[in-house]
């Protein structure tokens, strides 16, 4: 189980011990504790802590720059138990109505950093944080691609989705209409 921990104001000191991130590719519009109902994003992070995982569940309010963050109950996890918290973190993340998609962090260290550094939990002072798709305009043209001849069934949708940034440039189209 996951219980709200105030204590935890940032993660920016274990950036280099991140295993993996989860993040909502939607908001939906939540209600925490004593704050009014508000557009919200989530992160389901695991942190490799000597021979033991921690996860962390992040919702973050964009327009109002707040975050929450949830801990398992139990504290710090076994390795061998981690996936299983991790999964129930992910569940936690979807009753809420929060669809998540695993982020890729990279191949190097310059990638992984990258990625890390566009995620509010992440950060000492978050009126720092840009959304990675802040200020972006969607040109209709560039949304939608015929499919090749020989995919006129509509096969090869999978690739042009990957080819456009994956689950969550998917999100913010269907989000257009």
């Amino acid at each position: 189980m996951f219980i709200s921990n105030t204590s935890i104001t940032d993660l920016s000191a274990a950036m280099n011990t991140v295993w993996e991130i989860h993040a909502s590719v939607n908001q939906p519009i939540i209600a925490l504790p004593d704050k009014s109902p508000e557009p919200t994003w989530a992160y389901v992070i695991a942190i490799k802590k000597e021979k033991k995982m921690q996860v962390y569940i992040y919702l973050f309010r964009e327009q109002s720059r707040e975050g929450v963050f949830y801990t398992n109950e139990g504290g710090d996890t076994e390795l061998i138990n981690a996936k299983a918290v991790f999964n129930e973190a992910l569940d936690f993340t979807g009753s809420m109505g929060f669809i998540m998609e695993r982020v890729e962090l990279g191949d190097t260290d310059e990638q992984r950093e990258a990625a890390i550094k566009t995620i509010p939990a992440f950060l000492a002072d978050l009126k720092e944080y840009k959304p990675p798709a802040s200020g972006d305009e969607l040109v209709l043209e560039t949304v939608y691609d015929e499919p090749p001849a020989e995919h006129a069934d509509g096969a090869g949708t999978d690739e042009l989705v990957k080819r456009k940034g994956g689950k969550q440039w998917l999100a913010r189209v269907l989000s257009l209409f």
